[in-house]
């Protein structure tokens, strides 16, 4: 994929107002953010700056529609509260679609942030529902 190619595609994100689109497959995986214009990108950053270590946020985003749950509904505990401490795949949440549970997954070992939502919110397609803190490598 050309450079300018990924420049169209973050400018339409933008204009569409979408921030972050990822793309993953069994066998890669492609983040794009906007960042705003190109000379953003050409001032912003210096490309020979070591790469940060530490602590990083991320937003774990609704796979699907639903009702977040911070807890399982026979449950009075929440499944990840703030500052708790989670392995991939496990639940930060849940959401109901109908009878349905579908859990909401740490996306790497990491920390859990702030809920974005609260308990018993419906939600879209993307929306963001749990900060997430992990360590960059």
């Amino acid at each position: 994929m050309s450079l300018d190619l990924l420049h169209e595609l973050t400018a339409w994100m933008d204009d569409a107002g979408i921030d972050e689109l990822e793309l993953a497959g069994p066998s890669f995986r492609l983040r794009l953010g906007s960042c705003g214009s190109p000379d953003d990108l050409a001032g912003g950053r210096d490309r020979d700056a070591a790469p940060e270590r530490g602590p990083s946020r991320d937003v774990v985003a609704a796979p699907t529609v639903g009702l977040f749950l911070h807890r399982h509904p026979l449950q009075a505990a929440m499944l990840a509260p703030e500052g708790t401490q989670v392995q991939a795949g496990q639940a930060l949440g849940l959401l109901r679609i109908g009878p349905l549970l579908v859990p909401v997954v740490a996306p790497r070992d990491g920390l859990v942030g702030a809920m974005l939502v609260a308990h018993e919110t419906v939600v879209g397609f993307g929306t963001g529902l749990v900060e997430f803190h992990h360590f960059a490598r």
